[in-house]
């Protein structure tokens, strides 16, 4: 999920150990033929994405200072269930780490500790899984664009190329080399794909179908039509077929954004994983508004018109082998707010600091003028790891015990047989993250 804008001029990384099909490499160079089909399979028939309810050899945790309680509780929760391995940027990470751990009561001498001076917190953005041709585990490595970072400065200052450059030029393209380093160290396959985007934004069925946000990848790909994105996407490992959904919600914005009047968030401008996810081959969790809600409040009057239009076509999609998907809706939690000032001051590497400068020109907000913020809490973003599923937990947060067994009745059809427990990620919720964000899901060789 979105970090705070780097504080550093970019530099141009290094050359990456890529190799691209041809149709990638024309795509790269937007050059004549790069919407061809590929006429060849670089990875073999057999190569596929492997989706998050599969049987899995490992969850991944990222640990950052600023969401320890996190960390600590998805370890505490998943560790009976699937062997886990901690991604830290340094040795003295691994001791605190450690330590953390170890006060929450998981055996830390199981977890294995990798590495990696450029390791995201929200370790699901690093890297997107795949099963290779003979069913092992491999990566499918996308490219790194901050979120989007380019497009949010072209969004501030609209009209202005030059500011939006100069915006644009602080962008740290370092972590554009994370899942190399992470296949490379873990001994797996790696795709090459010339597609920018985070694995947040990567939906798929584990058999061939894949949904993906229109607007999100649009965003992440400036220049591409969806035709040329969609056969780009149609070249990762075993996919056939893609089916567009136009928005996200309301309240996941591309970084620090503006959603209605004096409504703000901070998003990642509309990962999957916010509002749609498969449960199983055929069927689909789609995140749904409260009516209640939608009558008193503005966001959520935005969401029932998203995924209404969203559920109408999924409604009408199937499979690969022509059959209908079973959409099941997700009751979203209550709307979760604070009221924050606008500073020239404010330090935004920290989620309730807000900035009349994160704003474009044109919406006329001053500094010591206040915002709503909202947080982008979603029941979507929940861990599913072997025998258990961890749900978000709003609760405490505003959301009746009512709304939340509809959540758990729904989401007992959807993964029956399994246990649930419960984690409460609000704190990450409010830099566009979650649960989901924080994990990521290695599959078991197939």
């Amino acid at each position: 999920m979105p970090l705070a804008p780097p504080q550093t001029a970019a530099a141009t990384g290094p050359n990456r150990r890529r190799v691209l099909t041809a149709g990638a490499a024309a795509l790269l160079a937007n050059a004549p033929g790069a919407g061809q089909a590929l006429t060849d399979d670089p990875w073999g028939a057999a190569a596929r994405l492997s989706a998050d309810f599969e049987p899995l050899a490992a969850m991944w945790l990222g640990y950052d200072a600023g969401h320890e309680a996190l960390t600590a509780e998805l370890a505490a929760q998943l560790q009976p269930f699937v062997p886990l391995k901690l991604l830290v940027r340094d040795a003295g990470a691994e001791v605190a780490a450690r330590a953390l751990l170890g006060r929450r009561g998981v055996a830390v001498d199981r977890v294995q500790f990798v590495r990696e001076p450029q390791g995201l917190f929200f370790v699901r953005d690093a890297a997107v899984f795949a099963h290779d041709a003979s069913g092992r585990p491999s990566i499918v490595d996308f490219r790194w664009s901050h979120y989007g970072w380019a497009a949010w400065c072209r969004q501030r200052h609209a009209g202005r190329p030059t500011e939006a450059a100069r915006c644009a030029a602080v962008d740290d393209p370092a972590p554009d080399d994370l899942d190399r380093h992470l296949a490379d160290g873990q001994g797996l396959q790696r795709f090459a794909s010339p597609l920018a985007m985070e694995g947040g934004g990567v939906e798929v069925n584990g058999q061939g179908l894949l949904i993906a946000n229109q607007a999100l990848w649009v965003s992440r790909n400036p220049g591409l039509s969806r035709a040329a994105i969609e056969t780009e996407l149609l070249r990762l490992p075993g996919i056939r077929k893609v089916i567009w959904l136009p928005t996200g919600l309301a309240q996941d914005p591309l970084h620090r954004a503006t959603i209605v009047g004096r409504h703000v968030a901070w998003g990642t401008g509309g990962h999957t994983d916010e509002f749609v996810r498969f449960a199983d081959a055929r069927t689909v969790l789609l995140a749904w508004p409260e009516a209640a809600e939608a009558a008193r409040h503005p966001v959520t009057r935005l969401n029932v018109q998203r995924m209404q239009h969203n559920f109408e076509i999924l409604s009408r999609s199937t499979d690969l082998r022509g059959r209908r998907l079973r959409v099941l809706k997700l009751p979203l939690p209550r709307i979760i707010e604070r009221k924050v000032w606008l500073s020239g001051g404010a330090d935004t590497r920290f989620s309730a600091e807000w900035s009349a400068a994160s704003f474009p020109v044109a919406e006329r907000r001053r500094d010591g003028d206040w915002v709503m913020q909202v947080a982008s809490a979603s029941t979507l973003n929940f861990v599913v790891a072997n025998g258990v599923v961890l749900l978000p937990d709003y609760r405490a947060h505003g959301t009746p015990l009512a709304l939340h067994g509809q959540v758990q009745r729904v989401m007992a059809q959807a993964f029956d047989g399994r246990q649930f427990r419960f984690v409460d990620a609000v704190g990450a919720n409010w830099v566009g993250g979650g649960a989901h964000c924080a994990t990521l899901s290695e599959p078991a060789p197939a």
